[in-house]
């Protein structure tokens, strides 16, 4: 049996209280102390926090005592309609007509309207998929212009029992009667590790990995940032294993080509730490065909970025250029599935192995 039950703002307090259980999952609600709503979904291995009215954020992850998501200077979401009023959460839905770093010929915000849509319904799901028990957040967000754009954005994300790996779903559907620009990025932000090797289905050349040396006018480089930058241009190697001293300030970004599939479709990502665990993501490259890969480690922020999406994120105008903007018929849907979480010794050394076998 699947369902869902519709969230109403009366459920939530400051006080955290029980909303459910189903099997060995549970679900609970509160309202942090800058007034954002939260839910909590937890499992035996441990549990995630959705905010389910600010653009579906995936705000935090634990994981066997482990916090997954990145370090930022915010220790609570801000309830704003701009992302770098609020940037901290583990995973950020990015799009939906537009996405990416504006150029000055651009004029949507940091990644478009997704990140902090204000959802006009949210609802926590459960039920059973291949055997297995889930409960999940998701929700509905309406894009509405007169005379332009008009479409449904409905994201889940499902947490099944005893797992440490998130199923997080977005369906797109363009409900005008005109095409429409499409540009989506599920930005998951990872803490980043003092001594960790990134393992990747893809290679490590310079025709593998594009560096990003344009500057956004936000970013203000160091010399030896640049320098950094520039040794990178022929060795994108160097960044397979992060050493401490490496300079990841302001941050440093790639664009990863020739993403392989493994036999069912699959591509893998992960961030290996000295004891074998992995921070891991993984998805198909038919739906997400383009890669990027953001780390930046300055005294506020520390965050490994494995960001699978449908174009770069240059910014509206110049992946109009590129060409590759999608477009969405009247009608139609895009639908994406990404899985994102903490995999063991063993299973990120069979991860490791299957990467392999496909370069």
């Amino acid at each position: 049996m699947n369902g869902k039950i519709n969230l109403r703002r009366s459920f939530f307090s400051e006080c955290e209280k029980e909303l459910g259980t189903w099997g060995g999952l549970r679900a609970s609600t509160f309202i942090y102390s800058t007034g954002v709503y939260g839910i909590r979904v937890g499992n035996e291995r441990g549990e995630i926090v959705v905010l389910p009215w600010n653009g579906q954020m995936i705000w935090d992850v634990v994981f066997d005592g482990v916090n997954l998501k990145m370090k930022s200077q915010f220790s609570e979401p801000v309830d704003s309609t701009l992302l770098v009023d609020t940037y901290g959460a583990f995973l950020t839905h990015c799009g939906a007509r537009r996405m990416g770093t504006p150029a000055p010929e651009d004029d949507h915000p940091l990644h478009g309207e997704l990140p902090c849509a204000p959802y006009r319904e949210a609802f926590l799901t459960f039920g059973e998929e291949s055997g297995k028990w889930f409960l999940g957040v998701g929700g509905v967000y309406s894009y509405k212009q007169g005379f332009g754009d008009y479409y449904d954005a409905s994201p889940e994300v499902r947490l099944f029992e005893d797992s440490t790996v998130l199923d997080i779903r977005m369906s797109i559907k363009n409900l005008s009667n005109y095409p429409m620009d499409l540009m989506y990025m599920c930005h998951a932000n990872f803490l980043a590790g003092e001594d960790t090797r990134i393992v990747q289905s893809s290679g490590w050349s310079v025709d593998d990995m594009i560096l990003r040396t344009s500057i956004p006018s936000h970013v203000k480089p160091t010399e030896e940032f640049m320098n950094f930058l520039e040794k990178l241009k022929s060795n994108p190697e160097l960044t397979a294993r992060m050493r401490p001293g490496d300079e990841y300030d302001p941050e440093i970004v790639f664009f990863l080509r020739n993403v392989a599939a493994d036999p069912d479709g699959y591509a893998h990502f992960m961030q290996v730490f000295p004891d074998g665990r992995a921070h891991y993501v993984t998805y198909r490259p038919r739906e997400l065909d383009h890669h990027v890969r953001w780390i930046l480690k300055d005294k506020n922020q520390h965050v490994f970025g494995i960001l699978p999406a449908t174009c770069e994120p240059e910014g509206y105008t110049a992946e109009k250029k590129k060409g590759t903007v999608r477009s969405l018929a009247p009608g139609d849907s895009a639908d994406f599935r990404v899985r994102a979480g903490l995999v063991d010794a063993g299973r990120a050394a069979q991860i490791e192995r299957i990467v392999n076998g496909c370069l």
